[in-house]
């Protein structure tokens, strides 16, 4: 017993010293880099090319199998809850990242490891995924994948209010991220085969937004500014990051036109030959309108019931006046999928408000609530007593917008190698 103490405190420490290591090797700029924008990728030229810049660097490292396309497409990419970021130099992409936000369905990441210690009722969980970097653009210093990173970092937390974000990485590259970025493991867990980069061994790590701020200072408090993670990530403005300006409390972040999904789907980027017949009748959910007839048609997809993946606030009220905080994560033209700290509480509930700047709008009757397990419920509801949300399920309109190494060298991690993860 005492021999497995030690091997641990050791291990530990070994850890320790290596981390220590690598932040101070670091070397970081007080400006982004020049003539660089950061943005959401809002035209289809701007999705296109990441979609192509990711075939590149993945089939180059194995993370995708080379398919004659050009092109890596995942039904995330055009899902409204995913947000495809990207650093663009004149017209060209140069860099790519997406914030995949937790709905219904499961992230990639939870294909290989759980999430359910970290989650809570009332906080938002993101994925970070499909990062990379164009070849011809990658330095030793890192420069553009520490910047590319601090976008999505700031779109995450001030834009999106995310309260964790998850990732999953092959070892070899996690070792950046808990060293620098103070990444949390998941599971000590190394996962043989992660199939949603082809097999790559994975490990599974989350920050947590909440905490952030606090323990890149205690980190970093002593740090020369060129090492200094906590000024970088958490100072420094960059005037060169674009804030979204389509962020609603019902997610769009790519939610395209009906001629631009067409354009992944079937043009080009063949994108629909990679989807399943249930990624297909997840995107038809969220483009129900008839203007998106034509495009599911040729799969046989018509006449969707449609859903919209949000993180409205509310509280639903019972008959005697009590009144229990909410959170809504879908919301449907016959129920309302929403979690509570105290979901007991809501089976007497009969009006649903939804909360907008601290003011009550649009109630809306429930006609019965289902506890689903856990902290999560189904509010059935009187669809005639809300039109705005039959209005916002149609597409008519938006809700407005709420607020192996020695432990004296560690590995020298390249930005060439650090250039694809996630």
């Amino acid at each position: 017993m005492s021999n497995t103490i030690k091997s641990e405190t050791a291990h530990e420490a070994q850890k320790a010293r290596r981390f220590s290591i690598h932040r101070r090797r670091v070397k970081l700029q007080n400006t982004p880099p020049k003539n660089v924008i950061f943005k959401l990728a809002d035209t289809p030229d701007e999705l296109s090319q990441a979609c192509r810049l990711l075939y590149e660097s993945y089939t180059q490292v194995g993370y995708m199998k080379e398919d004659g396309s050009g092109y890596r497409f995942t039904p995330f990419y055009v899902l409204p809850s995913c947000y495809t970021l990207i650093a663009k130099q004149g017209d060209t992409v140069i860099g790519t990242t997406t914030i995949i936000i937790k709905s219904l369905e499961e992230l990639p990441v939870e294909q290989i490891f759980s999430l359910k210690h970290i989650q809570r009722w009332n906080r938002r969980i993101a994925e970070a995924s499909s990062l990379t970097i164009h070849p011809d653009y990658r330095s030793q210093d890192g420069a553009l994948i520490h910047a590319l990173l601090k976008y999505m970092f700031q779109v995450a937390r001030e834009d999106l209010g995310i309260h964790d974000l998850v990732m999953a990485s092959t070892p070899k590259h996690m070792v950046f991220y808990e060293a620098l970025l103070l990444f949390r493991r998941l599971s000590e867990e190394v996962i043989d085969a992660f199939d949603y980069v082809n097999g790559t061994t994975a490990t599974g790590a989350y920050l947590n937004f909440t905490e952030m701020h606090q323990d890149y200072a205690a980190m970093y408090k002593d740090a020369p500014d060129e090492q200094n993670v906590f000024k970088y990530y958490m100072e420094y403005e960059f005037s060169n990051f674009q804030s979204l300006s389509k962020v609603t409390s019902a997610y769009n972040g790519n939610r395209w036109r009906p001629e631009h999904l067409d354009h992944f789907l079937h043009g080009p980027i063949q994108g629909a030959n990679s989807l399943t017949r249930e990624d297909l009748d997840l995107l038809r959910r969220h483009y129900p309108s008839h203007d998106y007839d034509k495009i599911f048609a040729r799969h046989s997809l018509s006449n969707a019931a449609a859903l919209i993946d949000t993180n409205a606030t509310g509280v639903i009220q019972s008959s005697t006046g009590n009144k229990t905080p909410i959170i809504l994560r879908r919301i449907e033209e016959d129920r309302i999928h929403l979690t509570s700290e105290r979901p007991y509480e809501l089976l007497e509930g009969k009006e649903l408000q939804l909360l907008h700047q601290n003011q009550q709008v649009e109630p809306i009757r429930v006609q019965s609530i289902t506890l689903t397990g856990g902290l999560d419920a189904t509010a059935r509801y009187d669809p005639t007593s809300s039109p705005g949300i039959m209005a916002l399920l149609t597409n008519k309109q938006r809700i407005s917008p709420l607020e192996e190494e020695t432990t004296s060298k560690a590995q020298n991690y390249q930005e060439d190698e650090l250039a694809h993860v996630g």
